[in-house]
């Protein structure tokens, strides 16, 4: 609180009372303006006196009041929101030695309804919707709504991930038949990807080596058709391209040129030549092409294939077309007398030409109802919860409003991110996200788009989804248990990226270390991605004796040596000291947190104002103002006024 907002709040303690406890009996009216005027008070205090006796005059003074602040519907005339003042008025300045704050002065008539309504839509606004259902008997259409659409999100999910599975599948699938196929000598224990490797590098050592290998690989693709046990065809010649330096020579003396430009240069065996094709030294001379195996930078191999899968790949019973654009590099970036090889295959989705008779199936039907439903729900919570963030918009800026123009009061940034409701902008979020990926599901379903967008679609949905579970957290917070964890996970958010910070240069330090001295030795450290890893998991406890054993003595006793003082020091510093203070951290936030649900939390300036409204919200008469008439009455404000200068009758 500022220094200049003394004079309108000058608690001795004040604390948010907890669960089951009257706000009443905690927090007194703490609310003085700048300008109090005794004939306003004592008008107050009149109207309050005469009211009962004024039975008649009343009834003619009650009319529903529509779009009148926050309270709409509810029969009550502006005489009753002052005679409300009043009873604040007249209970500070008896017990204003008790609570230990000023007594709230009122000013005249105008301010008084108008510094009521704006209490009343406060105390509603921080309500939970339990208390708001209670307030205006109406449906919470916003929490149905996340129930429901995790579930039928969850489920669209579900089988999304079945398809999604027997795509890649079938990818896979494909690349391993292509390395049985295209690539000399390959092995199938290469195919299961073990830790530790238990295999070395497949790679060529020898010309022969290479000419034998593209051999076979030209061969193949040139009896694929007859050969392979699926519907595989030829659909483009093969093409044998090399990236070189421009110039490279060396000597048996040593001596050599080089000019380090790196060009590329292709030679192309087209289908139809491919039955005349013997072996690839003769493919070279026919071309007049020679193999400058100095200045060699990598290799590759390329030729495409078509093929149909027989079997659905999602809920359309019919075939797919794919293309699958197969690389085949060999790599000599190093020149260390090895040439590593590798196959890469790019699958395209295509239209096929010709269609089978679709069987209709009604499992079909229900996937397109259940993506549409998700479009529809999610769509109805995105319109839901942009709503609920223009109206606590529109309520900041007229509660700033009023402050400014009663208590010369300003929002800090702290009060006017109270208004910012981060639930529901995450929900804004993960429903764009559900919408987008489900229209991008359906398309795909429906065949309606050539190309492979299963990625994008399952990165949409993926984190929509998670997401969406994320935001049931929301209405757990509305139970004590549950919003124990959430606030403590809130309240230790800032210290704990404080401290993560600062165990980040430590750790980046370590990082760096270990790849420059540890990285040629050790296959864990050989990338600054993989010695990030490797550590990260250390301080997770995984696989230390691997990490320890899997440097070699022999070679380099100062590296080896290095090794365990790097190790030892590593575990040991950031599994018992740093990773405990972590801990630490979040420990002391819970017992804070634990403290303040059994004292009370602290009252920030909103609280203290918004709870000192004397309306009965459990009557279940409150209604709010439309956002179209909220913002109306905004508009309304900022317009210029005709006249200016004269005093008000």
């Amino acid at each position: 609180m500022n220094p200049s907002n003394l004079q309108q709040f000058r608690p001795k303690e004040l604390r948010v009372p907890a669960a089951g406890t009257s706000s009443e009996n905690l927090v007194p009216n703490t609310l003085t303006p700048q300008d109090p005027t005794e004939s306003g008070n004592s008008r107050a205090r009149s109207r309050n006196t005469s009211r009962p006796n004024s039975q008649n005059s009343s009834e003619n003074s009650y009319r529903k009041r529509v779009g009148s602040g926050s309270f709409n519907g509810a029969y009550e005339s502006e005489e009753d929101i002052a005679f409300v003042g009043g009873r604040h008025t007249s209970y500070d300045t008896q017990h204003s030695s008790i609570s230990g704050y000023e007594p709230l002065v009122m000013p005249g008539d105008g301010v008084a309804p108008e510094e009521e309504k704006v209490k009343r839509k406060l105390k509603f606004f921080f309500m939970n919707p339990r208390d708001k259902y209670i307030a205006t008997r109406q449906i919470p259409w916003k929490l149905l709504l996340q129930i429901l659409k995790v579930v039928i999100v969850t489920a669209q999910l579900w089988i999304f991930g079945e398809y999604r599975y027997a795509h890649v599948n079938y990818y896979s699938d494909q690349t391993i038949a292509f390395e049985h196929f295209f690539i000399k000598d390959w092995d199938q224990v290469r195919e299961v990807h073990a830790y530790p490797p238990s295999t070395g590098k497949l790679a060529l050592y020898k010309k022969d080596d290479f000419f034998d290998f593209v051999d076979f690989t030209v061969q193949t693709y040139k009896e694929i058709e007859t050969q392979a046990l699926g519907p595989l065809f030829r659909n483009s010649s093969v093409s044998l391209c090399l990236n070189q330096y421009k110039e490279a020579n060396v000597t048996k003396s040593l001596s050599f040129t080089l000019h380090s430009e790196l060009q590329t240069e292709c030679l192309t065996l087209p289908e139809k030549d491919l039955f005349r094709f013997n072996d690839t030294q003769q493919w070279f001379s026919e071309n007049n092409f020679t193999m400058p195996w100095y200045a060699v930078h990598h290799i590759q191999l390329k030729f495409n294939l078509t093929s149909v899968t027989l079997k659905p790949l999602g809920p359309e019973p019919t075939p797919d077309c794919f293309q699958f654009r197969i690389k085949i590099t060999l790599d000599n970036s190093r020149h260390d007398g090895q040439m590593p090889i590798n196959l890469l295959m790019e699958p395209v989705r295509l239209d096929c030409p010709t269609q089978m008779v679709p069987r209709s199936t009604g499992y079909a039907t229900v996937v397109v109802l259940l993506n549409l439903l998700v479009i529809f729900f999610s769509l109805a919570s995105l319109i839901l919860c942009l709503r609920a963030l223009l109206r606590a918009q529109l309520l900041k800026h007229e509660t700033d409003r009023f402050f400014k123009s009663h208590y010369g009061w300003n929002l800090t940034v702290n009060e006017k991110l109270e208004f910012l409701n981060l639930w529901y902008v995450m929900i804004c979020t993960n429903d764009i996200m559900i919408i987008l990926g489900s229209i991008i599901k359906q398309l795909i379903e429906s065949k309606s788009i050539v190309g492979d967008m299963w990625d994008i679609c399952s990165l949409l949905l993926g984190t929509g989804n998670l997401l969406v579970w994320f935001g049931l957290l929301r209405y757990l917070g509305f139970f004590k248990t549950y919003n124990v964890l959430i606030l403590t996970m809130k309240g230790a958010a800032p210290n704990m990226l404080r401290f993560l910070m600062c165990a980040s240069f430590i750790y980046i330090g370590f990082v760096f270390a270990g790849w420059v001295i540890l990285g040629p030795y050790h296959f864990k450290f050989e990338t600054i991605m993989s010695t990030s890893e490797c550590l990260f998991s250390l301080i997770n406890g995984d696989d230390m004796f691997a990490t320890f054993k899997s440097i070699p003595k022999d070679r380099a006793l100062s590296v080896w040596v290095y090794s365990r003082v790097y190790l030892y020091t590593f575990i040991c510093l950031f599994i018992y000291v740093v990773l405990s203070l972590f801990i630490s951290i979040i420990m002391d936030t819970y017992e804070i947190i634990k403290n303040c649900y059994e004292r009370g939390f602290p009252a920030n300036r909103l609280e203290q104002f918004y709870c000192t409204s004397e309306f009965d919200f459990r009557s279940g008469q409150y209604q709010a103002e439309s956002v179209i008439t909220r913002l109306w009455h905004l508009f309304r404000n900022h317009l210029p006024h005709g006249r200016t200068g004269y005093e008000e009758m």
